[in-house]
């Protein structure tokens, strides 16, 4: 059992970020991160989480120590696992976005997290979200 898993039901999840996080807190966030991303380039990489964590400074209800650097493994993840396999990494960093501040708003450690974004890329769960998202009408 993975740790998305071990957390959540993952339909609950993706019902939990589909009702409560992603349509309500990525509205502000639309306007300046994009829907998705596909890269080789780890300079864009980095820019694009740098703007994730940007966004979730900007409302301020969320500790600042919280949001500095937690995309971090994720990006290690993957630089490190596609792009040493020549693939382009796909993101969607809206649905990061609603993905982290749904987790700290609840409460959820750091380590916790920073744990289950990679957990969610490796298992392809962003995917999974963003398709959601899109159904919606």
């Amino acid at each position: 059992m993975n740790l998305i898993h071990a957390i959540f039901k993952p339909k609950a999840l993706i019902l939990l970020l589909a009702i409560y996080g992603l349509s309500a807190w990525t509205l502000r966030a639309q306007e300046n991160l994009p829907e998705k991303l596909h890269t080789t380039i780890d300079k864009t990489l980095d820019d694009q989480f740098a703007e994730i964590e940007k966004e979730l400074a900007r409302p301020g209800d969320i500790d600042q120590k919280n949001i500095l650097l937690i995309t971090v493994p994720l990006e290690n993840y993957i630089e490190d696992v596609l792009f040493r396999i020549n693939r382009p990494a796909v993101i969607y960093p809206r649905v990061i976005y609603g993905v982290i501040r749904a987790q700290l708003k609840e409460g959820k450690p750091r380590s916790v997290v920073e744990q289950l974004l990679v957990d969610m890329q490796k298992h392809k769960e962003f995917d999974k979200l963003y398709a959601a998202e899109k159904q919606k009408p």
